[in-house]
């Protein structure tokens, strides 16, 4: 714990130095200098309430997922408008006050935002520029992202020291920045003049960062920070996160790990084709801990050996346990996951991980992951992804033979039969503002709002839209009928999408004709259409082999919600 805090601290000293906060640091600046350059209070001011703002962010982003779906990013855009508001009053104090006059508004005492600008001697404007940065800075380290997504589920109190500490190291380093900022402002006598064009440029400043904020340009100037600079931030605040000594692997060993204990499981939501199970009611057998989600093409791919070994070795006191921890919030829906284990044959018992507690019980990061226990409860083999078949079985026989099991020579799966796995290939591509890329657009993807899009030429592995669409952390929506065009480095493309509104047809074509007259649809596709009702992966595009280049169009009808591209080669 201690080592983890110590971390924490440091992360949060090393975050001035991300993409996200090199955009934010003459906020900080100019709003230690704002008004009254020698009040030595406003860069305290600053960082104090910054810091109480990042934890209170961290509690409110906690009840919003859990109990009113608030989406975060409604937070940050109304930050980045409070940012404009005091640009705003800055740059045109005279026009606030005959704003303010007209409508009858006291301007001395019921006005905050006037007051802490027009009163030099006021901490209002430092208070709410601390307190509007707050959740902007909280998506920039990747250890408060580890300490949000995997110790606040499962310790609570636990959490909030991490934070704590990180809130600390990055509010120290701030309040140096601001102080010594505001020395150096000092020294220059224009920068005294609060009419002057020294401080109507930090207002431009401050309108301009609060409308990146506001429109999530601000992420893409980060983008633009990591891909044309040299200095890999995320790499070096992730070093910081612990890692589990006893689950290090050795790839060169069947059994690849240090033996230890598995977790128990979990904070489940219930259970599907079997009561409750406990890794201590389990002992006795050997275990495949299966992480998966229902919708994810490389658990689909993966299934059916988890399948074969279930039938061949359940009598030899063999059982796979499929913990389903749900990538979209569709796939927290019991009945969803239902049909879909119904659908991909699965009949051994599954798991409802739907908190992620399970999963952040074992420590793990990927779909899929194979934990592998003996008849002891130690995890003795750990596999994430597809591939590695053949050994994973022999594993699986090893274990058994260990506890006394008598096997015949057969197997299940002779060799590693797992797709090739290729850099050319297309990545995995979300759609949703949360994890979009590689999205070339006549407007920039919105956080939440409705746009209309003009439909752009792409390049490999780049999409666009055209006509009306919604876009949430998710997904995008048709509002109307609509269009996305993808080009393409793959063998077989799939898509995660859903049809709330009853089952709706998507018109496909490729390079420019129909799919279905080219020789290369998908499963799911019928006459160059595919009928999407259900939320879950639809099978669009089949190549006989790794194809470069092409280019997949898609006419999406009014509705229809699209999650994310996934590719096979």
């Amino acid at each position: 714990m201690l080592l983890l805090v110590l971390g924490a601290f440091v992360a949060g000293m090393l975050t001035v130095l991300a993409p996200c906060v090199l955009a934010l640091l003459p906020i900080i600046i100019g709003g230690s200098v704002t008004g009254s350059v020698a009040d030595k209070k406003r860069p305290i001011i600053i960082a104090i309430s910054l810091a109480a703002s990042l934890i209170t962010f961290t509690l409110l982003l906690k009840a919003t997922t859990l109990f009113i779906n608030i989406p975060p990013s409604a937070i940050t855009a109304f930050s980045g408008g409070i940012i404009v508001a005091l640009g705003i009053i800055t740059l045109f104090p005279s026009l606030y006050a005959k704003f303010i006059g007209r409508f009858g508004i006291e301007h001395g005492a019921q006005s905050l935002l006037g007051k802490g600008f027009k009163n030099k001697n006021s901490i209002a404007g430092p208070i709410i520029i601390g307190a509007a940065l707050g959740p902007v800075f909280s998506s920039c380290s990747p250890v408060y992202a580890y300490i949000l997504a995997t110790v606040l589920p499962v310790n609570f109190g636990v959490a909030m020291i991490y934070i704590v500490a990180y809130v600390v190291g990055l509010s120290a380093v701030l309040l140096l920045i601001g102080y010594y900022g505001q020395r150096f402002v000092g020294k220059i006598k224009f920068a005294s003049d609060p009419k002057g064009w020294f401080q109507r440029a930090i207002a431009i400043l401050f309108i301009i960062v609060g409308l990146m904020i506001m429109t999530g340009y601000d992420k893409k100037f980060q983008t633009w920070i990591s891909e044309h600079t040299p200095f890999n931030f995320d790499a070096l605040s992730s070093k910081l996160i612990p890692t589990n000594d006893a689950q290090k692997i050795d790839t060169s060993k069947i059994l690849n790990v240090t033996p230890s204990k598995a977790p128990e499981f979990v904070g489940l939501q219930g259970w599907i084709n079997s009561d409750p199970q406990t890794i201590a009611s389990l002992k006795g057998k050997v275990v495949l801990v299966d992480f998966w989600t229902y919708s994810c093409i490389n658990c689909i791919r993966n299934n059916p050996y988890l399948i074969k070994w279930y039938e061949k070795y359940k009598d030899q006191g063999f059982v796979v346990i499929g913990v389903h921890a749900p990538e979209f919030a569709f796939e927290k829906v019991r009945a969803n996951v239902e049909t879909n284990v119904k659908a991909q044959n699965i009949t051994y018992p599954v798991a409802l991980d739907n908190d992620f507690s399970t999963w952040n019980a074992y420590g793990n990061q990927y779909w899929p992951a194979g934990y592998l226990i003996d008849a002891e409860g130690n995890i003795r083999r750990i596999h994430y992804g597809e591939g590695e078949y053949k050994e994973s079985e022999e594993a699986i026989r090893a274990l058994l033979q260990e506890k006394g099991a008598k096997l015949d020579d057969s197997m299940a799966v002779t060799k590693d039969t797992g797709p090739p796995i290729t850099s050319e290939q297309t990545a995995e591509t979300y759609l949703g503002s949360k994890k979009a890329s590689n999205f070339n657009g006549s407007t920039g993807l919105a956080k939440a709002p409705t746009q209309n899009f003009t439909i752009q030429d792409v390049k490999p592995n780049y999409w666009s839209l055209g006509g009306t669409w919604q876009t949430d952390t998710e997904k995008i929506t048709a509002r109307g009928n609509s269009t996305i065009r993808f080009n393409v480095n793959a063998k077989n493309v799939y898509v995660v999408a859903s049809s709330p509104d009853g089952n709706k047809d998507l018109t496909l074509r490729l390079d420019g004709k129909p799919i279905s007259s080219t020789g290369n649809a998908g499963e799911d596709v019928v006459n160059s259409k595919v009928t999407v009702g259900e939320a879950k992966l639809y099978r669009l595009v089949k190549f006989p082999k790794l194809t470069m280049g092409s280019t997949l169009e898609m006419d999406v009808p009014e509705g229809v919600e699209l999650n994310v591209f996934t590719f096979g080669s």
